[in-house]
């Protein structure tokens, strides 16, 4: 770890939170949709999912269109149930880790989300760990949902480097998303293509 660092930048899911997109792939297809990989995936996805996670429609909006694809009669509760299928668990290990890096660094949370997604995995946080609010593990959080802009959208990238008032020299920033990545880069950032093997490396501080 470079000290001339002064923030961390963390994605969300996938770095904090361990994710598997196949098990929400697979309880829509139990739904009635077919082919939903076409449409979401880590490595793309559909208009309908962009407006989403930038706010621009809300979950009932969502829902309706979601529910064209499904069987009759899906209630709102399957459609989130499957929608969050593919948010699991924080480790331990990872709250441990944040609590220790915001001793030295500026922990930052940058995450493409939803508001479906979002109060689950919030009360999700707080069931498991008793923090109420990610302000208790992050010093600044920036979610898609909230400020009406997604990575890899390069004003995403901008807004935070001027809300922090640091220069790109000055952040890590950590994402299991080659696209997010690639962007971050191409504007100076400091970044890592995440797998756990970082983690290991990261912890020895």
């Amino acid at each position: 770890m470079k000290q001339e660092y002064k923030a961390i930048i963390f994605d969300f899911g996938g770095v904090i939170i361990n994710i598997d997109f196949a098990l929400t792939h697979s309880a829509f297809q139990e739904l009635g949709v077919n082919n939903f990989t076409i449409g979401f995936s880590q490595a793309q996805q559909t208009e309908l999912f962009d407006k989403f996670e930038k706010d621009e429609i809300e979950a009932v909006t969502f829902r309706r269109e979601i529910r064209k694809y499904l069987k009759p009669n899906t209630s709102d509760a399957d459609i989130d149930l499957a929608w969050n299928k593919m948010l699991l668990d924080i480790p331990k290990q990872r709250i441990e880790w944040l609590l220790e890096l915001k001793k030295k660094y500026t922990c930052v949370l940058l995450s493409n989300t939803n508001t479906i997604h979002y109060d689950f995995f919030r009360a999700d946080l707080e069931t498991v760990y008793g923090y109420k609010r990610f302000s208790d593990l992050f010093d600044k959080t920036y979610f898609s949902h909230e400020i009406g802009m997604r990575k890899p959208d390069k004003e995403i990238y901008e807004y935070v480097l001027s809300d922090l008032n640091l220069k790109p020299s000055e952040i890590l920033f950590l994402d299991d998303t080659q696209k997010n990545i690639t962007k971050a880069k191409e504007l100076g950032w400091n970044c890592i293509l995440w797998q756990d093997k970082e983690l290991d490396e990261l912890l020895n501080l």
